[in-house]
């Protein structure tokens, strides 16, 4: 984007042009409604796109005595701009010269006159001229004239509330810092240069950066405590804000803007900080002694660093760019990386890094990686962890928005990450998200372990739209929805980076299976959502690994779902869900005896036996997950997804085969 900075006695005219005007203060949601639309127009129009704004602020110009605080700084409202792709950025300096035009004067001698448009953009209440005379009705006459094309946009809303300029400020008057970081698109921020303070902060224990605004017309919040983020040249880091006249130490004292940075410990006097504020913690307030101080300090460090370990999970969707990772869990997968690492590669954006977490492998997969493919980048494991606790490890060692988790033997044939991505982003309470899977062996049918999405049933046994018990379905686009799920299939999927983190990651004991279901859980019981979108697809081979009717297989799914039922089910419903799922374990461990599998009634038996003497660590397990949900809750536990009754009762007894055949009323809505 090139800035211009207007002139009229330098300036050379344009041609063919697509304009938009205005103040633009904040670029909010609404402003880039239009700034898409003008650079959409400029291209379907061959023309540049320019966008017109003013400095200062017209009603700073026309009002000195009752200014408006603005929330973007020219500076700042250039940085904005930037960010959306316009070709010419022209500031026209707003004086008595050019408040005085006429609305004809204005759109003869200065919009037809230097720009020439094709189009011009404008909002549902733009006026113009002297006095603001000028408006829509004045531009539908040289519309009618075939001088250039009207585009105006409506009343625009978030939440059902206006979003404009004006609502923002008072949203942050009123402290309502989350519902203007909506309207805005990103949360609200102030920035200056660090300069020399009394030290005050450094005797307790909390040195702060003292900032100062050079732009006196910025809107600085009101005085009291916030959770912010701060951001230097080359990083960011968690803070806590003060703004006030620091009353526990004097009196009359001139009131400063200081930023405590976490973990950080670096000299930046003379260096520019912009600080997002997250959230209005409490009001500022005169303390009786210096160790009263502390403790109040020390109270709000606490509270802050809830409150923005919580903010980070949702921030994320907020982020134009977010970093995105794949990560492939390899063990002795040298086949399956010869078969599908090309596609992963081929059909990834160009910004998204791939690694390869290898858990000791004995075959030749890192020599092969590194041989062939050295732009992946290889974190090796000391030992075989397992999927669980090598992806947690692996994991450890990454930074990143979302993480993708996809298994060695998934193959792709187009981009499946955009549309994970964007699935995440216009949803910010989601933590996951799954592709539709399909079989890498029948490509038409659905893969047994992920299908198009994982639900519950009342007793807690999973599965899939697109495979119930042993039905596999062909995928005839009967599930290309959008839709909530209970649990997303570790076979591939993407996830909240953060939340991943915040929650534990995955159950370390749990070594393979069902450890997708357990984090899942976790996620709807502090109140998050888990998605299915069918605009992303991979092929999956499926028991690449462990073969489904695996011995072993068989005993980590019943221990590990049981695990998963007692850590994450409310308390009460354990005592009649727990008896009922030992009959009907208990059955069919008879059905694998009926078929002359005693090895594998065998494996039930002992997924029940190890179960029961673990008792009292799950119970300790299950009392560490409920404080862990609750720590980082979004909302209520989120039960969308449970089949209000059993599967195998639809499947068995009222021969609802397919999920398509189940009632939606079935299901907790």
């Amino acid at each position: 984007m090139k800035v211009i900075r207007f002139n009229k006695h330098q300036f050379t005219p344009l041609t063919d042009t697509v304009i938009t005007i205005g103040s633009f203060d904040g670029v909010h949601l609404a402003h880039q409604t239009i700034l898409r639309k003008l650079k959409a127009e400029s291209i379907a129009r061959n023309c540049q796109s320019v966008v017109i704004t003013f400095d200062p602020h017209p009603r700073n110009f026309l009002d000195q005595n009752n200014s408006t605080q603005t929330l973007s700084t020219i500076e700042e409202k250039i940085e904005l701009l930037s960010e959306h792709d316009i070709d010419l950025l022209i500031i026209a300096p707003f004086n008595a010269e050019f408040a005085q035009l006429s609305p004809r004067e204005y759109i003869d001698t200065f919009l037809i006159r230097y720009f020439n448009p094709k189009a011009i953009l404008i909002g549902y209440d733009h006026r113009f001229g002297q006095y603001g005379a000028g408006d829509i009705h004045l531009l539908r006459e040289y519309e009618k004239e075939n001088i250039f094309e009207i585009i105006q946009f409506p009343i625009q809303t978030a939440h059902q509330i206006t979003i404009s300029s004006t609502e923002i400020r008072t949203l942050i008057a009123q402290n309502k810092f989350k519902i203007a970081s909506q309207l805005l698109g990103r949360n609200y921020s102030i920035s200056g240069k660090v300069v020399k303070g009394q030290q005050i902060g450094s005797e307790l224990g909390y040195p702060t950066a003292n900032i100062e605004i050079a732009d006196q017309s910025k809107l600085i919040p009101n005085q009291g405590i916030y959770a912010a983020i701060a951001k230097t040249e080359t990083a960011e880091y968690d803070a806590m804000l003060y703004i006030g006249n620091r009353p526990s130490i004097g009196t009359n004292l001139q009131q400063t803007i200081e930023v405590h940075f976490f973990n950080f410990n670096e000299t930046i006097y003379g260096k520019t900080v912009s600080i997002e504020l997250v959230e209005y913690v409490r009001e500022d307030k005169k303390l009786t002694s210096w160790d009263e101080l502390k403790i109040a300090i020390k109270k709000d460090e606490v509270n802050i660093k809830k409150i923005l370990d919580i903010h980070h999970l949702h921030r994320v969707s907020l982020k134009k760019n977010p970093r995105t990772v794949i990560a492939i869990l390899n063990y002795n997968g040298l086949s399956h990386l010869k078969e599908n690492l090309h596609s992963i590669l081929k059909y990834s954006p160009h910004d998204v890094d791939i690694y390869v977490i290898d858990n000791a492998s004995t075959d030749e997969s890192v020599t092969y990686i590194k041989e062939n493919y050295p732009q992946v980048k290889l974190i090796i494991l000391k030992s075989n962890y397992g999927y669980a606790e090598g992806y947690n490890k692996g994991l450890a060692q990454i930074s990143a928005d979302y993480f993708v988790l996809v298994n060695s033997d998934v193959w792709v044939d187009s981009d499946w990450i955009t549309p994970l991505v964007k699935c995440m982003k216009k949803n910010p309470n989601c933590l996951a998200a799954q592709p539709k899977i399909l079989s890498l062996k029948e490509k038409d049918y659905f893969e047994y372990a992920g299908a198009a999405g994982g639900f519950m049933d009342s007793l807690y046994y999973p599965f899939n739209r697109g495979r119930i018990v042993q039905l596999v379905e062909k995928d005839e686009a009967q599930y290309d929805t959008e839709i909530e799920l209970f649990w997303a299939s570790g076979a591939a999927f993407i996830v909240n980076a953060r939340a991943f983190k915040v929650f534990g990651g995955f159950d370390g004991d749990y070594f393979a299976h069902q450890e997708e279901i357990d984090l899942c859980w976790r996620f709807k019981n502090a109140g998050g959502k888990i998605l299915f979108t069918p605009d992303s697809k991979v092929y999956h081979l499926g028991g690449g690994t462990l073969a489904y009717e695996s011995p072993n297989k068989l005993y980590l799914n019943f221990r590990n779902n049981l695990s998963t039922i007692f850590k994450n089910a409310d308390g009460w419903r354990l005592f009649y869900i727990l008896p009922i799922r030992l009959i009907l374990d208990l059955l069919i461990l008879i059905q694998y005896l009926v078929k002359g599998k005693p090895i594998l009634s065998y494996k039930i038996m002992e997924a029940y036996i190890v179960s029961i003497l673990s008792t009292f660590y799950l119970l300790h397990k299950k009392d560490e997950t409920d404080q862990l949900c609750q720590q980082f809750s979004m909302g209520d536990k989120n039960k969308k997804g449970l089949l209000k009754g059993s599967i195998f009762l639809h499947y068995y007894l009222f021969s609802n085969k397919k999920y398509s055949q189940i009632h939606p009323q079935n299901f907790i809505s």
